[in-house]
Protein backbone atom coordinates (compact mmCIF):
# COMPACT_ATOMS: atom_id res chain seq x y z
CA UNK A 1 0.00 0.00 0.00
CA UNK A 2 2.80 2.48 -0.85
CA UNK A 3 1.77 6.14 -2.17
CA UNK A 4 2.99 5.98 -5.66
CA UNK A 5 2.80 8.66 -8.63
CA UNK A 6 1.22 7.93 -11.81
CA UNK A 7 1.07 9.35 -15.33
CA UNK A 8 -2.27 9.84 -16.37
CA UNK A 9 -3.75 11.83 -19.68
CA UNK A 10 -6.86 12.63 -17.73
CA UNK A 11 -7.26 12.88 -14.12
CA UNK A 12 -9.53 10.18 -12.40
CA UNK A 13 -13.31 10.59 -11.85
CA UNK A 14 -13.05 11.59 -7.97
CA UNK A 15 -11.85 14.70 -6.21
CA UNK A 16 -8.69 14.79 -4.17
CA UNK A 17 -9.46 15.11 -0.13
CA UNK A 18 -9.82 18.43 1.04
CA UNK A 19 -9.17 20.04 4.55
CA UNK A 20 -12.97 18.97 5.43
CA UNK A 21 -13.33 15.86 3.72
CA UNK A 22 -15.63 14.19 6.20
CA UNK A 23 -17.90 15.89 5.39
CA UNK A 24 -17.63 16.19 1.40
CA UNK A 25 -20.40 14.63 -0.54
CA UNK A 26 -19.85 11.83 -2.78
CA UNK A 27 -22.20 11.31 -5.64
CA UNK A 28 -23.46 7.73 -6.09
CA UNK A 29 -21.11 5.08 -7.45
CA UNK A 30 -20.85 1.31 -8.40
CA UNK A 31 -18.28 -0.19 -6.45
CA UNK A 32 -16.64 -3.66 -7.52
CA UNK A 33 -14.98 -5.88 -4.65
CA UNK A 34 -11.48 -7.16 -6.68
CA UNK A 35 -9.44 -9.21 -4.90
CA UNK A 36 -7.86 -6.58 -2.20
CA UNK A 37 -9.38 -3.55 -4.20
CA UNK A 38 -12.27 -1.89 -4.09
CA UNK A 39 -12.48 -0.27 -7.27
CA UNK A 40 -15.57 1.93 -9.35
CA UNK A 41 -17.37 0.16 -12.30
CA UNK A 42 -15.75 2.19 -14.81
CA UNK A 43 -13.68 1.95 -17.97
CA UNK A 44 -10.48 2.26 -16.16
CA UNK A 45 -11.52 0.29 -12.79
CA UNK A 46 -9.97 2.98 -10.59
CA UNK A 47 -8.94 1.52 -7.46
CA UNK A 48 -10.79 3.93 -4.70
CA UNK A 49 -10.36 1.47 -1.50
CA UNK A 50 -7.54 -1.40 -0.74
CA UNK A 51 -8.01 -4.24 2.01
CA UNK A 52 -5.21 -5.84 3.21
CA UNK A 53 -6.37 -9.19 1.92
CA UNK A 54 -9.54 -10.51 0.49
CA UNK A 55 -11.96 -11.08 2.40
CA UNK A 56 -14.29 -12.77 -0.20
CA UNK A 57 -12.19 -16.36 0.66
CA UNK A 58 -10.75 -16.58 4.05
CA UNK A 59 -10.42 -19.96 5.43
CA UNK A 60 -11.22 -20.16 8.72
CA UNK A 61 -7.72 -20.41 10.58
CA UNK A 62 -6.93 -17.23 8.95
CA UNK A 63 -10.25 -15.25 9.59
CA UNK A 64 -11.52 -16.19 13.31
CA UNK A 65 -9.06 -13.82 15.51
CA UNK A 66 -8.03 -12.03 12.90
CA UNK A 67 -7.97 -8.33 11.47
CA UNK A 68 -8.02 -6.80 7.95
CA UNK A 69 -7.02 -3.33 7.46
CA UNK A 70 -8.94 -0.75 5.36
CA UNK A 71 -7.47 1.91 3.61
CA UNK A 72 -9.27 4.54 1.28
CA UNK A 73 -7.06 5.69 -1.61
CA UNK A 74 -6.47 9.52 -1.98
CA UNK A 75 -5.69 10.86 -5.61
CA UNK A 76 -4.13 14.30 -6.10
CA UNK A 77 -3.76 15.30 -9.31
CA UNK A 78 -1.42 18.22 -10.08
CA UNK A 79 0.10 19.83 -13.47
CA UNK A 80 3.32 19.25 -14.39
CA UNK A 81 5.91 21.93 -15.97
CA UNK A 82 4.86 20.33 -19.04
CA UNK A 83 1.27 20.90 -18.70
CA UNK A 84 0.65 17.04 -18.28
CA UNK A 85 -1.84 16.11 -15.68
CA UNK A 86 0.28 14.31 -12.99
CA UNK A 87 -1.53 11.89 -10.58
CA UNK A 88 0.11 10.71 -7.04
CA UNK A 89 -1.77 8.17 -4.77
CA UNK A 90 -1.57 8.24 -0.98
CA UNK A 91 -3.38 6.18 1.60
CA UNK A 92 -5.47 7.04 4.38
CA UNK A 93 -6.33 3.91 6.96
CA UNK A 94 -9.78 4.11 7.92
CA UNK A 95 -10.76 0.95 9.92
CA UNK A 96 -9.75 -2.39 10.75
CA UNK A 97 -12.28 -4.92 10.21
CA UNK A 98 -12.11 -7.57 13.44
CA UNK A 99 -13.19 -10.54 14.10
CA UNK A 100 -13.32 -11.84 17.88
CA UNK A 101 -14.37 -15.28 19.23
CA UNK A 102 -17.00 -15.17 21.72
CA UNK A 103 -14.78 -15.73 24.88
CA UNK A 104 -13.69 -12.08 24.38
CA UNK A 105 -16.31 -10.52 21.87
CA UNK A 106 -18.57 -9.45 24.58
CA UNK A 107 -21.64 -10.05 22.12
CA UNK A 108 -20.05 -8.02 19.20
CA UNK A 109 -17.97 -10.62 17.15
CA UNK A 110 -17.67 -8.44 13.84
CA UNK A 111 -16.45 -4.92 14.04
CA UNK A 112 -14.96 -1.52 12.84
CA UNK A 113 -12.08 0.07 14.83
CA UNK A 114 -12.09 3.10 13.65
CA UNK A 115 -8.53 4.23 13.02
CA UNK A 116 -8.92 8.12 11.76
CA UNK A 117 -10.93 10.66 13.75
CA UNK A 118 -12.33 11.64 10.61
CA UNK A 119 -14.39 8.59 10.54
CA UNK A 120 -18.07 8.15 11.88
CA UNK A 121 -16.42 5.79 14.79
CA UNK A 122 -16.08 1.99 16.00
CA UNK A 123 -18.90 0.42 14.75
CA UNK A 124 -20.01 -3.60 14.83
CA UNK A 125 -21.96 -5.66 12.59
CA UNK A 126 -24.78 -7.45 14.56
CA UNK A 127 -28.06 -9.49 13.31
CA UNK A 128 -31.20 -7.84 12.85
CA UNK A 129 -34.16 -8.65 15.36
CA UNK A 130 -36.83 -10.85 14.30
CA UNK A 131 -38.87 -10.54 12.28
CA UNK A 132 -36.48 -8.57 10.06
CA UNK A 133 -33.65 -10.49 7.92
CA UNK A 134 -30.42 -8.83 7.81
CA UNK A 135 -27.55 -7.03 9.78
CA UNK A 136 -27.45 -4.06 11.45
CA UNK A 137 -24.04 -1.14 11.89
CA UNK A 138 -23.97 -0.11 15.12
CA UNK A 139 -21.89 2.19 17.06
CA UNK A 140 -20.10 1.28 20.09
CA UNK A 141 -17.96 2.56 23.22
CA UNK A 142 -16.26 1.10 26.11
CA UNK A 143 -19.44 1.16 28.82
CA UNK A 144 -18.16 1.44 32.53
CA UNK A 145 -18.02 -1.50 34.87
CA UNK A 146 -20.22 -1.57 37.93
CA UNK A 147 -19.98 -3.61 41.09
CA UNK A 148 -16.18 -4.18 40.84
CA UNK A 149 -13.98 -3.24 44.15
CA UNK A 150 -12.00 -0.27 43.46
CA UNK A 151 -8.85 -1.04 41.18
CA UNK A 152 -10.56 -3.88 39.84
CA UNK A 153 -10.37 -4.66 36.16
CA UNK A 154 -12.75 -7.15 34.26
CA UNK A 155 -11.18 -9.36 32.20
CA UNK A 156 -14.12 -9.15 30.05
CA UNK A 157 -14.98 -5.36 29.00
CA UNK A 158 -18.56 -4.27 28.46
CA UNK A 159 -19.88 -2.65 25.50
CA UNK A 160 -22.31 -0.37 24.50
CA UNK A 161 -24.17 0.29 21.81
CA UNK A 162 -25.07 3.50 20.49
CA UNK A 163 -26.79 4.49 17.57
CA UNK A 164 -27.66 3.12 14.45
CA UNK A 165 -26.12 3.83 11.73
CA UNK A 166 -27.36 1.82 8.52
CA UNK A 167 -29.85 -1.05 8.29
CA UNK A 168 -29.07 -3.65 5.96
CA UNK A 169 -32.49 -5.12 4.94
CA UNK A 170 -31.98 -8.74 3.12
CA UNK A 171 -34.22 -9.34 0.11
CA UNK A 172 -34.10 -12.01 -3.00
CA UNK A 173 -30.79 -12.16 -3.84
CA UNK A 174 -29.15 -8.85 -2.64
CA UNK A 175 -29.56 -6.16 0.39
CA UNK A 176 -30.89 -2.85 0.41
CA UNK A 177 -28.65 -0.23 2.38
CA UNK A 178 -30.96 2.47 4.69
CA UNK A 179 -30.51 5.52 6.23
CA UNK A 180 -31.91 5.76 9.71
CA UNK A 181 -34.34 8.24 8.20
CA UNK A 182 -35.68 5.44 6.02
CA UNK A 183 -34.26 5.76 2.77
CA UNK A 184 -32.48 3.38 0.69
CA UNK A 185 -29.15 4.71 0.13
CA UNK A 186 -27.11 1.36 -1.31
CA UNK A 187 -27.52 -1.95 -2.75
CA UNK A 188 -25.43 -4.46 -2.21
CA UNK A 189 -25.25 -8.11 -4.29
CA UNK A 190 -23.05 -10.80 -5.38
CA UNK A 191 -24.69 -10.78 -8.98
CA UNK A 192 -22.52 -14.13 -10.58
CA UNK A 193 -20.23 -14.15 -7.71
CA UNK A 194 -19.03 -10.13 -8.36
CA UNK A 195 -19.95 -8.37 -5.17
CA UNK A 196 -21.05 -4.75 -6.02
CA UNK A 197 -22.11 -1.98 -3.49
CA UNK A 198 -24.43 0.53 -5.72
CA UNK A 199 -24.66 3.67 -3.85
CA UNK A 200 -28.07 4.84 -5.03
CA UNK A 201 -27.83 8.30 -3.12
CA UNK A 202 -25.36 10.58 -2.57
CA UNK A 203 -23.48 10.62 0.75
CA UNK A 204 -20.92 12.47 3.04
CA UNK A 205 -17.64 10.71 2.67
CA UNK A 206 -17.35 9.62 6.40
CA UNK A 207 -20.80 7.61 5.61
CA UNK A 208 -19.33 6.37 2.90
CA UNK A 209 -16.19 5.12 4.49
CA UNK A 210 -18.23 3.31 6.95
CA UNK A 211 -20.52 1.59 4.37
CA UNK A 212 -17.45 0.40 2.70
CA UNK A 213 -16.23 -0.85 6.16
CA UNK A 214 -19.43 -2.25 6.68
CA UNK A 215 -19.84 -4.08 3.48
CA UNK A 216 -16.62 -5.54 3.49
CA UNK A 217 -17.18 -6.99 7.19
CA UNK A 218 -20.86 -8.07 5.83
CA UNK A 219 -18.57 -10.16 3.05
CA UNK A 220 -15.81 -11.08 5.13
CA UNK A 221 -19.03 -12.84 8.20
CA UNK A 222 -20.00 -14.64 5.31
CA UNK A 223 -17.20 -15.93 4.38
CA UNK A 224 -16.07 -17.38 7.83
CA UNK A 225 -19.36 -18.69 8.29
CA UNK A 226 -19.31 -20.34 5.03
CA UNK A 227 -16.03 -22.28 6.36
CA UNK A 228 -16.76 -22.81 9.65
CA UNK A 229 -14.99 -24.90 11.30
CA UNK A 230 -14.73 -24.31 15.25
CA UNK A 231 -11.94 -24.81 17.51
CA UNK A 232 -9.12 -24.52 14.37
CA UNK A 233 -8.70 -21.25 14.03
CA UNK A 234 -8.16 -20.54 18.13
CA UNK A 235 -5.71 -23.36 18.15
CA UNK A 236 -3.69 -21.60 15.37
CA UNK A 237 -4.35 -17.90 15.97
CA UNK A 238 -4.63 -18.05 19.99
CA UNK A 239 -1.06 -16.70 20.20
CA UNK A 240 -1.92 -12.96 18.75
CA UNK A 241 -5.59 -12.02 20.05
CA UNK A 242 -3.93 -9.26 21.87
CA UNK A 243 -2.76 -7.95 18.52
CA UNK A 244 -6.50 -8.05 16.94
CA UNK A 245 -8.23 -6.55 20.35
CA UNK A 246 -9.91 -3.42 19.51
CA UNK A 247 -7.45 -0.38 20.72
CA UNK A 248 -10.22 0.78 22.62
CA UNK A 249 -10.31 -3.36 24.46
Amino acid sequence: MATSPLEADDPPPYIAGSCNEAEEIVQPVILVLAGHYIRAQTADGTPLYELSRDVRASSTSEALLAQVSLERLIHNVRVSASGMPRVSQRSKHIFELKHLPSVISTGYPYCLDAMSRQTIGNLALKSASFPRSGFKIVKIQPGKQDGFPKGYRARRESLKEGEMIFEILKKRGHYEWMHPDGNRIAVDDDTDGQHRLIVTAPVTRKTMDAMIGGWCLRIWRDSIKSNNEPGKALKTEVRSSREVLPRWW
